[in-house]
């Protein structure tokens, strides 16, 4: 089958690309950006470029690739997430109107399944929910600017499905690990792997969920690929854990490093922060590396980027 991997440049996509290459998927690897790793592409990969804004462009390359399902990770996200960030005009073109672009090519050109990368910052605060993990079937109530942009996505293709009857399934990731990451794992993980101070986003008290991106590209070739689905929406959760936990997790993986905390050591994230990821991993039984064997691999993954060896661990 042809998949088509749109933001194929980042974090995500990059993992997602040679992950399904190596489950014997041909993949289109498309993004605005020039091609990451396009010099050394497997056989099996096709890089493309093509702007999400531009419908034509969208069903030209579904078309010509008979695309038959399709990952839609393309998005601002990281600089939306920043309290000065003021381009709402450019975020909206390319995460309102260029993911409905998306969808209105696939359902022009019949792909069957069109995976939409959501995000767990949909949900409101935890204490919404109260002390239990919050599960897919939970309330929406985001907080953030991104958030609110992703659960209108998430409405948007919830009526193409309704209404056109395509097939959409929707992923909410949590704080994913690896080289690359465009938020808080890279002001902590990436500073610390370097040699630099790293800055935890949280006060210690505070929990996130965190997951490695080689686990969330396991799951997400899963949801691309399987013939049948249970379900329409999919928590791609990993480990819940305090800042105070990761922090030492750190400390035995970096015992040199210096962590400051922020001011507040009462800042938490704005959206829920524990989950139930038992829906994939009884379906698809979804194996997690270890808290330890995420952190690792990111920090390695960093180093390696920068020139420098692995840890020895």
């Amino acid at each position: 089958m042809s998949v088509l991997v749109l933001g194929s440049s980042g974090l995500v996509g990059r993992e997602l690309v040679h992950t399904l290459a190596a489950a014997g998927h041909h993949v289109v690897a498309c993004d605005v950006a020039a091609p990451v790793g396009a010099a050394k592409a497997a056989e099996s990969i096709t890089y493309a470029r093509a702007d999400i804004t531009r419908l034509d462009q969208m069903v030209d390359l579904m078309q010509r690739h008979e695309v038959s399902a399709l990952a839609c990770l393309s998005y601002v996200m990281g600089p939306l997430m920043t309290p000065d960030f003021s381009d709402f005009l450019l975020a909206s073109q390319i995460n309102v109107m260029g993911v409905t672009n998306v969808l209105e090519a696939a359902r022009l050109t019949g792909v069957r399944r069109l995976l939409l990368a959501s995000t767990v910052g949909t949900y409101g605060p935890q204490e919404l929910y109260g002390d239990r993990p919050v599960t897919e079937d939970d309330l929406l109530a985001p907080r953030s600017m991104y958030g609110r942009m992703k659960s209108l996505n998430e409405a948007v293709a919830d009526r193409y499905a309704q209404v056109h009857g395509m097939e959409v399934v929707k992923v909410r990731p949590s704080s994913i690990l690896g080289p690359g990451s465009t938020i808080w794992p890279s002001r902590l993980i990436e500073r610390l792997a370097v040699g630099e101070t790293g800055l935890a986003p949280y006060g210690p008290q505070a929990r996130d969920n965190i997951i490695a991106v080689q686990d969330l590209t396991a799951l997400l070739t899963e949801l691309l690929t399987r013939p049948t689905l249970r379900h329409d929406t999919y928590l791609a959760c990993g480990h819940n854990v305090s800042m105070a936990e990761l922090v030492a997790v750190l400390g035995e993986l970096l015992p040199d490093g210096v962590i400051e905390y922020p001011a507040n050591r009462d800042r938490s994230p704005s959206y829920a922060q524990v989950f139930d990821n038992s829906r994939a991993v009884s379906e698809f039984d979804w194996k997690l590396k270890s808290v330890h064997d995420s952190v690792r691999l990111h920090i390695d993954g960093v180093r390696r980027e920068a020139g420098l060896e692995p840890i020895t661990w």
